[in-house]
């Protein structure tokens, strides 16, 4: 069952390390630091499995994620806000599920370079976010976004987390620029991600992305996540959110331009070490 995950020439050890690592990164960064790290999860998992399994193995993870985030903040949101953008957020959700089933239909692998390269440049533009954030919230602090702007954010939302689980700043921002406080705010975030996420799963499973054997693959991950989160929260007093973020911004950056470029390095590498020996 395992060989349908891993791409091939990817060895087991390096493939246990990426997916570990993109898993926990998970758990740290929704407990640990508010600047989007898990958007690096996607581009790591990447290099080394096919981008239909990662698609779907991480959206069970991020809705257990979810759950527990939604759990720590479940008075602290704004309904009008959440459903401002949750509503047209699913306009773009049957869109992404209608471009994985057009996929799916058509070959996965045929389309893979394309997934790629449109999650390498999601990953380089939201990691300068990340490092950026704060003059990203400064600009966009003295807007009040209307519905326009919602129906917008809303449906761009939609659409990204569908098809590569990467609308974090665009919610972070539209709900930013509301003036809601920092714990409504937080809340308010979490509990649209929850009903966006949560909606994905029934067009996931329609599309033929998640099966039984996403699910029992899942089963070996879910260990990583309270890790995870236990890393975020020891590593939120230990680590300057400065570093952790410039940490993370390069890191997405060289997956991304990976991506983008189509040059698997880990498997390069690999095969530069051991094959030509």
């Amino acid at each position: 069952m395992l060989t349908e995950f891993i791409e091939p020439g990817i060895p087991l050890v390096v493939f246990w390390v990426f997916v570990g690592a993109a898993v926990a990164i998970q758990g740290i960064s929704k407990s640990g630091f508010a600047g989007g790290a898990g958007i690096l999860s996607l581009p790591l998992m990447m290099l080394v499995m096919p981008v239909d399994k990662v698609a779907a193995t991480l959206l069970p993870l991020l809705i257990l994620c979810d759950m527990n985030a939604i759990y720590i903040h479940r008075r602290n949101k704004v309904w009008a806000k959440v459903l401002s953008v949750y509503l047209p957020a699913v306009i773009g959700i049957v869109l992404g599920a209608a471009v994985w089933w057009w996929i799916g239909s058509k070959g996965v692998r045929a389309y893979a370079v394309h997934i790629k390269r449109f999650v390498g440049v999601i990953a380089i533009l939201f990691s300068l976010y990340i490092v950026g954030k704060e003059t990203a919230l400064a600009w966009i602090e003295q807007y009040r976004p209307g519905r326009k702007a919602a129906l917008a954010a809303g449906i761009s939302a939609g659409f990204c987390s569908t098809i590569a689980h990467a609308a974090g700043p665009i919610v972070s921002l539209y709900l930013f620029a509301q003036g809601l406080s920092k714990t409504l705010f937080v809340g308010t975030v979490a509990w649209t991600f929850t009903l966006i996420n949560l909606t994905k799963l029934p067009f996931y499973i329609a599309v033929g992305l998640i099966r039984p054997n996403v699910l029992l693959f899942d089963l070996a991950l879910i260990w990583l996540i309270p890790i995870g989160s236990f890393l975020g929260k020891w590593m939120h007093d230990k680590v300057s959110e400065r570093l952790f973020n410039w940490t993370i911004f390069v890191l997405t950056s060289i997956s991304g331009v990976q991506l983008v470029t189509n040059i698997n390095v880990v498997q390069w590498a690999f095969e530069s070490a051991f094959m030509d020996k």
